[in-house]
């Protein structure tokens, strides 16, 4: 028995569907189904279309107690290519992956959980699948599947139940309807018939007449609905009549049918009943993938909205589509058999040409007018196209002639993949839209112009620093250019600043950003705050951290308090988790850690409210240095730890190597573990380089130094604190300047004593003034004055830290502030 599928409740348990139709008949088989998942990772129910697989597998899933990650359903009826299962299943479960390997994302996300995932309907794509689900297990041993095909994954381990027809009575003219009710087939029958009909009531008369349909229809429950729901029209006589008439018509005077034409029998039965407009709208309907409006329907079938919405709601009472929901907000659903089914009709009637033409036109439209046009509908709600999307690609692909609507497609796309965090299945697509663009009339165009920069953003995020990305913004951004569209023009800038800003060319990072202001001041004014946050951050890492934060504490008056559900993400991040965090290192740095950590904290809090991965990262990857660096080392360990999951889960390759050097960098602390912290630091270093990201570079590579001297490797320590100290001035990265001069003060094997150690403390305490690094100042006159009060210039020593704390209102007890009241205590006890 298939069922209507209602809205899936999304939880951190599962996504099972909140309610379903009775279950008929299936108890049995379901308990033994049930059963055998507690000894058994891999079931797969096996049997024909409409025989009730679906239903059988969710009942099963409704039962499961013991699986304290969730039980998650993944419908893979629509997917149209195999190499998107994992993607399937990934959206399924809510985890979004950014990395080129969604698979390897799903093993690891299961890999140390107990779930239990029911793939359903994988018969078209059940080499994939099997591929799929042999991976899974392999790497996660808590994970039992169920799976729904018309054939086995053919795996080693499978466990297969093969499902049955329902019962149904044997030929007895005498069968009173109290033994008829006995068999699973009269019981659904009756069930569907009341369905349609309310007074219905099974008579002993007609009691031998619903045995004989049911056996006719082999038992399969989808079939056995679509002829109850007629019951209204031709009574249980007429509907026997009509039944053998037309399985004779199809089978040359043959009364029985093979079981696996049964169905189809059934649906050619009932297609034939429908007016003209309802057999049209059917067809009409195969062109959608899953989930679609009345609006969708009108689109694809050149109907008026009026009366596409009273032909739906007369085929939804005839048991041919699903509804959910009422009035204009409804959506409907083509049960998956019934899709297949109308999709051969349209097929041989040589329109799917056309029906396809105008879903993929209609799809355009949509996406479209959020991306371009600033729709108001949230991605959340456009997200049920996702598999449309898909399907229209895949079919675009088939035909040559349609290689522009395929790039058409994928530009339009780029909008929803990005708001729902699919950014690799969006660069494999764009990337493939560009290889075939000089096919098409849309070189230099809008159209070009938004693949160029979705690649530009995508590649930025999973891959790193790299060629591909530079190659592709400064193509974007010479099209905006010569097209004159300035909000392109933003978008670009924006993405090359950022590009310019992680490979350390900062100063050049800092022009490209003011270009931004000055565009975005004149046409674009929405857009300021974007390009200031960006800004700030340049400014920091040259320098500027007065004008910095003076500009951040500005911006931060104008950030909403909480993120507006489903708000569209104009540059691939929510500028105002990027604001907080920002500001929270500017804070931090010019003596104010209390309102620092406070607003790193907050800005993670944000992100994960705005439930968008790439915020969250950002977020995550800006608060662990703030609380490092204010010796919060289980806070900054519990941020790490939320850094990698986020990571791993989603491969953003760009903030991987932060996670690393600061996990690294905690494990150092620990006099036992310090040699593989530095091992650690080391290998976050060359991950840094790998992926071209040099901007605070310098400061790795002198928190790494710093812990190579406490272990007494001073010859390294000293390459390493040169190294940095040389990339600081290459990349005009002077907001770590004062820190670095610190660390190298205190490596012996420099040569440092003495006089020139206390000089290089007074030049890093000088440095800080000059930047405005007040909590550097701190650290480097707390070092400065326990020198002095060893050589008992006790005078000296009290009075340089007298400075230091009278210019930090913030008295917050970080590990410097601790030790440096400590230390003034007791030289003004001297």
């Amino acid at each position: 028995m298939e069922t209507n599928l209602p809205s899936a409740n999304n939880n951190s348990r599962g996504n099972l569907p909140a309610s379903m139709v009775r279950l008929v008949g299936r108890d049995p088989i379901v308990e033994l189904i049930h059963d055998a998942v507690a000894s058994k990772r891999l079931i797969s129910i096996v049997g024909a279309g409409g025989i009730g697989k679906t239903t059988v597998a969710l009942a099963v899933a409704n039962r499961a107690r013991d699986y304290s990650d969730g039980v998650w359903f993944v419908d893979l009826a629509t997917l149209q290519d195999g190499s998107l299962v994992s993607h399937a299943i990934n959206a399924s479960i809510g985890l979004t992956v950014h990395s080129g390997d969604a698979l390897a994302a799903t093993s690891r996300y299961f890999r140390s959980r107990k779930a239990l995932l029911v793939l359903d309907n994988c018969e078209h794509i059940v080499g994939d699948v099997a591929a799929c689900a042999e991976r899974i297990m392999s790497e996660a041993q808590g994970v039992r599947i169920v799976v729904t095909s018309r054939e086995p994954l053919r795996l080693s381990g499978e466990h297969v139940h093969r499902l049955l027809p329902l019962q149904t009575p044997s030929e007895d003219k005498g069968t009173t309807a109290v033994q008829a009710l006995e068999y699973s087939a009269v019981q659904l029958f009756v069930e569907r018939a009341r369905d349609r009909l309310e007074s219905f009531s099974l008579r002993d008369d007609e009691a031998p007449l619903v045995g004989a349909i049911c056996r006719r229809l082999d038992g399969i429950a989808l079939a056995i609905e679509l002829a109850a729901m007629r019951v209204d029209a031709f009574g249980v006589k007429g509907l026997l009549r009509q039944l053998d008439d037309r399985f004779r018509i199809l089978t040359g005077g043959r009364v029985g049918l093979q079981r696996h034409r049964t169905l189809a029998a059934t649906l050619d039965w009932s297609y034939t009943l429908l007016l003209e407009d309802e057999a049209s709208m059917m067809r009409a309907l195969s062109g959608f993938a899953g989930a679609f409006t009345a609006v969708d329907a009108s689109a694809v079938s050149c109907r008026s909205l009026a009366e596409t919405t009273d032909i739906l709601t007369e085929l939804a009472a005839k048991s041919l589509l699903s509804i959910d929901g009422n009035g204009p907000d409804a959506i409907y659903r083509l049960l998956d058999t019934t899709r297949e089914y109308c999709a051969s009709k349209l097929a041989s009637r040589a329109e799917d040409d056309a029906v396809h033409i105008r879903h993929a036109e209609h799809l355009c439209e949509l996406l479209e007018e959020a991306n371009y046009r600033s729709s108001q509908r949230s991605a959340v709600e456009l997200g049920r196209y996702l598999g449309d999307l898909r399907k229209a690609i895949v079919w675009a692909r088939s035909n040559p002639s349609l290689v522009t609507t395929e790039v058409r497609l994928i530009a339009a796309g780029a909008w929803l993949w990005n708001q729902l965090s699919l950014t690799d299945e969006s660069r494999l697509q764009i990337t493939r839209a560009l290889e075939i663009l000089s096919a098409t009339e849309m070189r230099d165009t809008q159209i070009e112009l938004t693949l160029q920069l979705n690649l530009a953003g995508a590649v930025l995020y999973t891959r790193g620093v790299v060629p591909e990305a530079r190659a592709a913004m400064r193509r974007a951004l010479d099209i905006a250019e010569a097209r004159g569209d300035a909000d392109a023009q933003l978008r670009c800038l924006r993405v090359v600043g950022t590009y310019e800003l992680f490979s350390g060319d900062h100063d050049a990072g800092i022009a490209t950003l003011e270009s931004f202001l000055k565009i975005a001041a004149k046409l674009h004014p929405d857009a300021l705050p974007e390009g200031e946050t960006h800004l700030a951050a340049g400014e920091i890492w040259t320098g500027n951290l007065r004008a910095a934060r003076t500009r951040l504490e500005k911006l931060h008056w104008d950030i909403l308090p909480e993120p507006e559900d489903g708000q569209p993400l104009r540059f691939l991040y929510d500028n105002r988790v990027n604001t907080l965090v920002v500001l929270a290192h500017a804070q931090w740095l010019t003596g104010s850690p209390r309102e620092a950590i406070s607003n790193a904290l907050k800005g993670v809090e944000l992100a994960r409210k705005a439930n968008h991965e790439l915020s969250m990262s950002i977020a995550l990857a800006w608060a662990c240095p703030v609380l490092f660096w204010s010796g919060l080392h289980n806070e900054c360990a519990d941020h790490v730890a939320m850094l990698d999951e986020i990571v791993e889960r989603h491969g953003i390759l760009t903030w991987r190597p932060t996670a690393t050097f600061y996990r690294g960098a905690l494990v150092a602390l620990a006099e036992g573990s310090r040699c593989q912290g530095i091992e650690i630091m080391g290998n976050a270093v060359d991950q840094f380089r790998e992926i071209g990201q040099t901007s605070r570079l310098p400061h790795y590579l002198g928190v790494l130094a710093e812990s190579l001297s406490r272990q007494g490797h001073f010859s390294e320590a000293s390459v390493r604190i040169d190294e940095a100290l040389e990339l600081a001035r290459k990349q005009n990265e002077q907001w770590c300047l004062p820190e670095l001069l610190r660390i190298r003060s205190a490596i012996p094997a420099a040569g440092v004593e003495g006089a020139c150690r206390e000089a290089l403390l007074r030049l890093s305490i000088a440095k800080s003034d000059e930047v405005g690094a007040l909590s550097w100042k701190l650290r480097s006159s707390l070092e400065l004055a326990g020198l002095l009060d060893i050589q008992e210039r006790t005078e000296e020593a009290r009075q340089t830290l007298e400075v230091a704390l009278a210019q930090l209102g913030d008295r917050f007890e970080t590990r410097d502030m601790v030790g440096a009241l400590e230390l003034s205590s007791q030289l003004g006890c001297r």
